[in-house]
């Protein structure tokens, strides 16, 4: 798995060598509209990524909190985005990343004896072998400039989003109790997959956007969310052969991007970018399937909960005609 610093290698690796040579290569003129917006861009992209998800488990009649795992993880993403100006003050947009290489853990834990606070937990598990075989965002949307002032302009955002990421935690440690109050201690075999946990949310969305274009740097910054988010999530517990699936109702998004563009040429800009999504806690309820015995279970809303943060920060170089 790659550390900190060797993502950070990459990053300068592919900024001397992309940048460069891709300015060299193609240098027409843009045709550019108000506001300086291309006809047509892509930039490809190499970024970092911190992910968090979490899952609940509450009594429905109590509502009190049963269990809550929390799964973090840091990722390498590869990407792009790409820009189509059709009419003038209009731009379809569209983005995609993956992560390549990623390290994870997660932290499982259960109030059997009632919720008391998070330290008041009677079971907890610890996973720093968990992996991330799957993380991906599709995002499609359309901008509208209602404000142009020239270097300045606002737009109206409307879009589309998916975002999917997939979790598997092996081994681990644990405290239990069973007999008294967290007076069992005790390891999981690391070879073992112990938990699976697969998240997704589809969001539709509105949003403002801004952007400013100096003569050496070009400043944007947009701002979305969405009170219909929806998410649904798929958790396997190999040890029990359980699986759990849960539909939430909808919930809240909220959103922000801020780019920056550094020109190399007339059509080759350098372009840093954060983005960062927020998916607020989600109720729903849960069907359960014991594949030993093959016997199905319902846990009726609020039975179950999700939530859900991405952090992407990258860096790529933006192509232009």
């Amino acid at each position: 798995m790659p550390s900190r610093s060797g993502w950070l290698m990459t990053f300068v690796g592919f900024t001397l060598l992309s940048g460069p040579t891709l300015a060299q290569g193609f240098d027409p003129g843009s045709a550019t509209g108000a506001a300086g917006e291309p006809m047509f861009s892509v930039t490809p992209s190499i970024g970092y990524l911190r992910s968090v998800s979490t899952e609940n488990v509450y009594d429905p009649l109590s509502r009190s909190k049963i269990s809550q795992l929390d799964w973090k993880s840091e990722a390498m993403t590869l990407g792009g985005r790409a820009a189509l100006r059709p009419f003038d003050g209009v731009v379809l947009r569209g983005s995609l990343w993956a992560a390549v290489a990623s390290e994870a853990d997660m932290r499982d834990r259960d109030w059997l004896f009632g919720y008391r606070g998070d330290d008041s937990w009677s079971h907890q598990s610890l996973h720093p072998d968990t992996r991330v075989p799957k993380a991906w965002q599709a995002d499609v949307s359309v901008a509208y400039r209602v404000i142009d002032g020239g270097d300045f302009a606002i737009s109206a955002l409307a879009g589309f989003r998916h975002y999917d990421i997939k979790y598997r935690a092996y081994g681990g440690s644990y405290v239990y109790s069973q007999n008294g109050f967290r007076d069992a201690v005790g390891n999981f075999d690391p070879s073992r997959l112990g938990i699976s946990y697969r998240q997704q949310w589809d969001t539709p969305y509105l949003g403002l956007g801004t952007t400013y274009r100096g003569e050496t740097l070009s400043l944007s910054a947009e701002l979305y969310g969405s009170p219909a988010s929806f998410g649904r999530d798929r958790d396997y517990h190999a040890l029990r052969y359980t699986l759990f699936t849960e539909k939430f109702s909808p919930s809240a998004m909220i959103g922000a991007n801020l780019a920056v563009e550094y020109p190399l040429t007339t059509a080759f800009s350098l372009v840093g970018r954060v983005d960062y999504t927020k998916y607020f806690e989600a109720k729903g309820g849960t069907r359960i399937y014991d594949a030993a015995s093959g016997q199905f279970a319902r846990i009726p809303k609020p039975g179950a909960g999700a939530d859900a943060e991405a952090l992407n920060v990258s860096l790529g170089v933006r192509g232009k005609i």
